[in-house]
């Protein structure tokens, strides 16, 4: 029997993780037990903790692993008596005969640090809190602090990396409060008002946020329309936690989120979008630009011809980028691409002729 743990000489109440953990899938059972009954912001039953211990196996191993509710009852008996563990679980009742369970000790974890991982984490940190833009990070700042205290951990203040970013655009400031609110898992009550139109008020469960052109935006589930939404943060005019009977609803339609934008440039997805063959020639000078920054995941070369093809969704984000090219591109494919690009080409030149005067005109 191999036991399965974790030494940290450098506390007096030293932790032992997941000591007689006697194959990989139990110590990857408690370690998605752990991150359940750590969530404070939803309940878990028993058959959410089974659910959850399954598909954490199948994310870890790549393979279906069935577990059953016995399997979990016991785990939870081992994460509380084992004394690398004396995890504080408790099963609260919710007015019904049902129980939820999780932690009695808000923060507690068995899943401790060794001092490579504080200083990655200290270094991301620090990364992030670089991002021009990015609300500095003073709370992870502190734990940071402690944790390097605790651990007589010295790191580095010097700064190594930076982002490009606009420190001023409208909305920053609820980054930090989003960022909280998906890593708990909590729903939201928004109010979001697209330009020119009024508020619409909902009920979110936010997901992701994603960053394009120096904007953000935040991507969940819309209870008010039963679908996914994607929102400019600097459009969000109010937000706050819902109630402790809301539950969180758990992402079943995007997935991946990086998954859910690989076929488009941007953040823009169209109603009934389907992936179409982009092909653009560009000027020599603008050809090497093009190869040597893609405009997509998916784009291919022809060097002899000068031209991309891009396997694509068209949105608007991509008729801006071709857009900012000017006369070094063409578009050959598909059509519809083409005569858009032309028609805007064709208004802007009508909006900026040169003004011609006559004769008789006084100039």
């Amino acid at each position: 029997m191999n036991l399965l743990y974790k030494l940290y000489k450098n506390h007096t109440n030293i932790k032992v993780f997941l000591i007689l953990a006697t194959n990989k899938n139990a110590r990857l059972r408690y370690e998605a037990l752990d991150k359940c009954l750590s969530n404070f912001s939803r309940k878990f039953y028993i058959e959410d903790l089974q659910q959850a211990v399954c598909q954490y196996l199948k994310d870890q191993l790549s393979e279906e692993i069935t577990v059953s509710v016995r399997q979990i009852y016991q785990d939870l008996k081992e994460m509380e008596i084992n004394p690398g563990m004396n995890a504080p679980i408790k099963a609260y009742k919710d007015g019904t005969r049902r129980k939820y369970y999780r932690y009695s000790e808000s923060g507690f974890s068995i899943v401790d640090l060794t001092d490579d991982e504080l200083t990655q984490l200290e270094t991301t940190v620090r990364m992030l809190a670089s991002f021009r833009g990015m609300p500095q990070f003073d709370w992870m700042a502190d734990i940071i602090n402690k944790l390097k205290k605790k651990y007589k951990v010295k790191g580095s203040e010097k700064t190594v990396i930076s982002f490009d970013s606009n420190i001023d655009l409208v909305g920053i400031d609820l980054f930090r409060e989003l960022f909280s609110f998906i890593v708990k898992e909590q729903p939201v009550k928004l109010t979001y008002q697209p330009y020119e139109q009024a508020e619409d008020p909902c009920v979110f469960h936010p997901y992701f946020l994603k960053q394009y052109n120096n904007r953000w935006y935040l991507l969940g589930y819309n209870e008010k329309y039963k679908d996914i939404s994607i929102y400019a943060i600097d459009r969000i005019k109010y937000i706050e936690s819902c109630d402790k009977d809301i539950q969180f609803i758990p992402d079943s339609i995007i997935g991946d989120p990086m998954d859910y934008f690989y076929d488009i440039v941007g953040i823009t997805i169209p109603k009934e979008a389907k992936i179409e063959k982009v092909v653009l020639r560009f000027s020599p000078k603008r050809f090497r630009y093009v190869v040597s920054k893609p405009l997509h995941n998916s784009q291919t070369h022809n060097h002899a011809e000068h031209t991309v093809t891009l396997k694509i969704m068209p949105n608007r984000e991509l008729t801006q980028t071709i857009l900012s090219f000017g006369k070094d591109v063409e578009i050959l494919e598909p059509q519809h691409l083409r005569e858009e690009i032309a028609s805007i080409y064709k208004e802007a030149y009508e909006k900026n002729s040169v003004l011609k005067f006559d004769c008789k005109t006084e100039q």
